[in-house]
């Protein structure tokens, strides 16, 4: 990263040419990249609150499936639970998959299969085994939604860094050698012209 006039920085009308293009061109990088910040932020927000509510109508739905859960005991008996639950297949399975969510990866969790209660529960366990299925698929999608909010929020942060170090050190640091070397093409220029009006004075007298 260039730090004032040093070894490979040459005062010549060339290489400010160059400086200027490259710096034309990172300035580009650095308003992309503030678009991307931009966008970022605001899928961030917007899972967030969808996050949010997804929590809220979960734990209502866990407070709606332990009730009838309690139902089905008090209806049933402990036993007679059991004795149900045992008959269903534990062959819940969920297969994690990638997804790309504005160029980011982010998990996607699909259930391949997952336990049938239909002709194996009576009514009564049945619709609590329901409930509870169900309460399983939110998790799922809740898992699925903090997991982006991680992802999302990490490489936020690595753009944040970046146009931050575009914006406060290598935009300024590269405007500033810049200057430095129209400055010292300014000055060479001037010497140049006071020693071209200085030679033609001497020719000028001693003409006359």
């Amino acid at each position: 990263m260039p730090v004032g006039l040093g070894a490979g920085v040459k005062p010549t009308r060339g290489f400010l040419l160059q400086l200027k293009k490259r710096v034309s061109f990172i300035e580009e990088g650095y308003r992309l990249l503030e678009l991307k910040r931009d966008e970022l932020a605001n899928e961030l927000r917007a899972n967030l609150e969808e996050l949010s509510a997804k929590k809220r109508k979960f734990e209502e739905k866990i407070e709606a499936a332990f009730k009838n859960l309690s139902l089905a005991y008090a209806l049933l008996g402990s036993k007679e639970i059991v004795s149900q639950a045992e008959a269903v297949e534990k062959n819940f399975e969920i297969e994690v998959l990638p997804k790309s969510v504005m160029g980011i990866l982010v998990p996607y969790l699909k259930i391949v299969n997952k336990p049938s209660i239909n002709n194996k529960l009576g009514p009564i366990a049945r619709f609590a085994a329901k409930q509870f299925s169900d309460l399983i698929e939110e998790l799922l999608k809740v898992a699925e939604l903090e997991a982006r909010i991680e992802r999302i929020a990490d490489d936020l942060e690595k753009t944040n860094r970046k146009v931050n170090a575009l914006e406060k050190i290598v935009i300024p640091q590269y405007k500033f050698i810049i200057k430095q070397i129209e400055d010292r093409l300014d000055e060479d220029m001037l010497e140049e012209f006071i020693r071209t009006k200085f030679v033609r004075a001497i020719i000028a007298k001693r003409r006359a």
